[in-house]
């Protein structure tokens, strides 16, 4: 078990994300089983609608708040700090998503410029 540990550690590091522990056996994200189905069945549409309408659903709720806090942000100090908040979640969360996008995953970085990894072991 100190060996696993251990190179997941590393692994995790590598990475630059920190360690949270091992994960039980057979247990993995909706997303790394909708990958896995996908090399699998040999299509990667279930997939593509899978993150796709994920991601749809992220902007929208985020957008839907930023556009309504900025309506009453001149109206009060604390409302306006309310709408610069909701603006900095929905604008980073646009950014996270397409830099995710177009940026090759920290296992596949060969110059240092991939994007940090979200996912957890």
């Amino acid at each position: 078990m100190y060996f696993f540990e251990s190179l997941v550690r590393i692994h995790r590091a590598g990475e630059g994300a920190p360690y949270t522990g091992l994960k039980a056996a057979g247990t993995v994200e909706p997303s790394v089983a909708a990958a896995d189905k996908a090399l699998e069945s040999g299509s990667a549409e279930n997939l593509v609608k899978l993150v796709t309408e994920a991601a749809a659903k992220g902007i929208r709720e985020r957008f839907a708040h930023a556009a309504e806090t900025k309506k009453h942000a001149d109206h009060r100090v604390e409302y306006g700090r309310k709408f610069v908040a909701a603006y900095v979640e929905f604008t980073h969360y646009v950014e996270r998503l397409h830099l995710d996008a177009e940026r090759p995953s920290a296992h596949g970085k060969t110059d240092g410029t991939a994007s940090p990894v979200h996912h957890q072991h």
